[in-house]
């Protein structure tokens, strides 16, 4: 608590009039994080009305997304807290990017085949951008190369994934 204190620009006492436990101030971290993500989706729907240009763009920002949103060590500061945090946040991003992305995941060939529905396609996507978040990609170029062919965006030139 004194470090965030000391790195807002407040003192500990006025930090906790707004978080009165470590706890707190986590729990608030965490909302936070998931109205960002929310955010960037929305954003990223809005500049991509072609499904599968807003597929490809939705696959780089979940490569990137906690590594920028977070930083490196996510594990580090509070292990249970962040396990705990992922796991209450897969149901509302599954949610909301399934919702935004809508006919962009029928560009999965699982989804356009009937095997797999467009929440199913989010979750899997979701997933693996967790694990990659746990348990960094060497080359998340190459990881985002694969969730590309995973999507059947083969032929679609990606951007570079953004490192923080």
């Amino acid at each position: 608590m004194s470090a965030v204190a000391r790195s807002a620009g407040v003192s500990r006492p006025t930090l906790y009039r707004w978080f009165p436990t470590k706890a707190d101030l986590l729990l608030a971290i965490g909302r936070y994080a998931e109205e960002q993500f929310d955010a960037g989706l929305q954003r990223l729907v809005e500049e991509h009305p072609d499904p599968s240009a807003r597929l490809g763009a939705a696959l780089r920002y979940l490569v990137s997304y906690l590594d920028e949103a977070v930083g490196p060590d996510p594990i580090g500061v509070d292990p249970a807290f962040a396990l705990r945090s992922l796991a209450a946040s897969l149901a509302p991003h599954v949610e909301a990017l399934a919702r935004l992305l809508g006919d962009a995941l029928d560009e999965v060939p699982a989804v356009r085949s009937g095997a797999l529905s467009r929440e199913g396609a989010a979750e899997l996507f979701l997933r693996l951008a967790y694990s990659h978040y746990l348990v960094p990609h060497a080359d998340p170029d190459a990881l985002l190369a694969d969730l590309r062919a995973l999507a059947g965006l083969i032929g679609c030139v990606a951007a570079p994934v953004s490192r923080p």
